[in-house]
């Protein structure tokens, strides 16, 4: 195969021109070259239609592919979110076109062995943050005890340590702190144990696929505690917080393209696991039969791993419901994914989700809903549903449409986990944020009854409130990402599927107070961060972490700011999407903030820096900053 039209047409939209092409250096963030090899063969093929860098968002572009590691590339191919695409690929092609996408040889960073501890931790058992929400009340709020500091010692914080995760270009898994250690999982399923005075590593266990969500700490049955998590390909691992060994392994997926994205959740004996599905993705391929997953809930013995149950969130089984344009067929109902965490509400004895939209018609009152599960059982016990008749996939942003749905939905799921707010009346509220831009406050003593319900963006397919929100008991704080490249349209008439696509876009953070939900500050982005940097985005989609008197939001452009929870104003203002030293000598450089918040504990601030998904920076770094010296 020669250079074709079609390729020059991707590669200008990228920025890139066949003298650009022909420089013998290569930088970061540039596309590939037209070079005529086995890769970019396979690319046009194969990857071309959906990769062009012009339809979505949703397909990182050339430029993005190009800036992660041919690792990277070949985990999505192999096991990741592209597997389904990667099964029609021989080994030979899959590591031809990761290699040609990133201009480099696939080779296996290993750490030196300057990067291990020479002596053992302090172990005490102190459990200092666990989970996606801290363990203190999972509302992502940090007391001053717990922090080690406030918002008076922002302008204070200085690097401590950068360390480099070999070969990744994203870093999604939130860390647990124990004692003086730090616990974190990477995109290849390694879980690490990590010095948190020196960045030093104590011990690393490897896993199956990568490592999403946080880690979370429990006790185990002899006294010592074990760190829980799960992996992409649904595995979920009990092992020794102390020595990284193993105690037990279960598989909780029970649909071939089932995966884990979100955090599990502990409470005293039992493992609650969220399970989605990457049948969103698959869709897009017309000679998919299109869909017949659900998504749900496990749970697992804490001792051993034992299932327990399942509930799924599309409760009928599919059926077939006819063929496509392709003459494929059609399944239905589907859908509904847990993106995000189990939110443990041990005084009702409640697990709250929130599910995302359907991937076929009919749809079901399950999806784009919050949905309250008996622990013991698994049994709903009451649903509000968000916004009904969403149905939607990866189809609906292809040219080759005959998976979407008709008439296409907005996909306005609830991505992020509900939290539980305490106000100062002792009063409770169950808040959950909406990619439509709404925030919802529910009451948990009543059912789930709407008690407020608050719009602060106009909302799309990224955001919205993307993946959470957090409380001090006074407001909640909200990050709306406004994402403005991700509005959707329904590819048969063109017309928008926004809501309210009229009005314009309002990123930033907000302050809600928590009796009606009325805005209190708005903060805006500072798009003039973004100058000059491709791929860089200056909106607010991460998790924002509240401590007393500031909340810290990490945003696209790769900023972590610290604001003021009165007004808003900017207290601190960090830059991570650099290249830095790490301490474990594997290079680093920073990326785009999204997905975990922060972790406060300790008088330290550990955020994930870099973010490769949706043509964002990305970036391969935990950075530790702690009150000057």
């Amino acid at each position: 195969m020669r250079i074709t039209a079609v390729l020059a047409a991707i590669l200008a939209a990228a920025g890139m021109t066949p003298a650009a092409a022909q420089e013998p250096v290569r930088g970061l963030l540039d596309p590939p070259p037209m070079d005529d090899s086995p890769g970019m063969q396979v690319f046009v093929a194969s990857c071309a239609e959906c990769h062009s860098g012009q339809r979505t968002v949703r397909a990182p572009g050339l430029t993005t592919l190009g800036a992660m590691t041919p690792r990277a590339v070949l985990s999505a191919l192999e096991g990741g979110r592209m597997r389904r695409h990667g099964e029609d690929l021989t080994p030979d092609e899959r590591r031809a076109v990761a290699e040609w996408l990133t201009g480099e040889t696939l080779v296996e960073t290993r750490m030196p062995s300057s990067a291990f501890c020479a002596s053992a931790p302090r172990e005490e058992g102190v459990v200092h943050w666990s989970g996606w929400g801290g363990g203190g009340g999972e509302t992502g709020f940090v007391d001053a005890g717990r922090a080690g500091l406030t918002a008076e010692d922002l302008p204070n914080l200085e690097l401590a340590w950068a360390f480099g995760f070999p070969d990744v270009s994203q870093v999604r898994s939130k860390p647990a702190i124990i004692d003086d250690r730090i616990i974190v999982g990477s995109a290849y399923g390694e879980v690490y144990s990590i010095d948190l005075e020196s960045g030093c590593v104590h011990w690393v266990f490897a896993g199956d696929a990568a490592v999403r969500g946080a880690i979370a700490i429990g006790d185990g049955p002899d006294g010592g505690q074990l760190a829980f998590f799960a992996d992409f390909r649904t595995n979920v691992y009990a092992i020794d917080a102390t020595t990284g060994a193993l105690r037990w392994r279960v598989t909780a997926g029970t649909h071939a393209d089932h995966v884990v994205t979100g955090s599990v959740a502990v409470h005293e004996e039992s493992v609650f696991v969220p399970l989605s599905s990457m049948e969103i993705i698959s869709a897009g391929d017309p000679t998919y039969e299109c869909c017949t997953s659900s998504g749900g809930v496990a749970a697992f013995s804490a001792e051993t791993g034992e299932a327990l149950w399942e509930f799924r969130t599309v409760a009928e089984e599919p059926r077939h419901m006819g063929e496509n344009e392709a003459g494929t067929r059609l399944f239905a109902p589907s859908g509904a994914p847990v993106w995000s965490s189990p939110t443990v509400d041990a005084a009702r004895g409640l697990l709250y989700i929130g599910t995302g939209e359907n991937y076929t018609r009919p749809t079901t009152h399950g999806s784009d809903a919050l949905i309250a599960l008996d622990m013991q059982t698994g049994e709903a016990v009451w649903t509000f549903q968000g916004r009904e008749d969403d149905a939607w996939n990866m189809s609906c942003l292809s040219p080759r449409f005959q998976n979407c749905p008709a008439p296409t939905g907005p996909d306005h799921d609830f991505g992020m986990a509900p939290i539980i707010v305490t106000a100062a009346d002792g009063s409770q509220l169950l808040i959950a944020g909406q990619k439509s831009g709404i925030v919802w406050a529910l009451d948990p003593d009543s059912e789930g009854e709407l008690v407020w319900a608050r719009r602060v963006g106009r909302g799309s397919s990224l955001g919205g409130v993307h993946w959470g929100i957090t409380s001090d008991g006074s407001r909640a704080y909200v990050p709306n990402v406004d994402n403005p490249f991700a509005i959707i349209s329904d590819p048969r008439s063109g017309a928008s599927t926004q809501a309210n696509a009229e009005d314009p876009p309002t990123p930033g953070v907000y302050a809600l107070e928590l009796a009606a939900g009325e805005v209190l500050w708005h903060a805006p982005p500072d798009p003039s961060v973004c100058a000059g940097r491709a791929g860089c985005m200056p909106f607010f989609s991460a998790a924002p972490t509240a401590i007393e008197g500031a909340v810290l939001a990490g945003s696209l452009d790769g900023h972590l700011r610290a604001f003021s929870t009165e007004d808003g104003s900017v207290l601190w203002d960090v830059d991570t999407a650099r290249e830095f030293k790490t301490v474990n000598g594997v290079p680093g450089r920073g990326g785009a903030l999204d997905g975990p918040g922060p972790v406060v504990a300790r008088g330290y601030v550990l955020v994930n820096s870099g973010y490769d998904l949706f043509s964002q920076m990305p970036g391969n770094l935990l950075l530790a900053y702690r009150v000057r010296r």
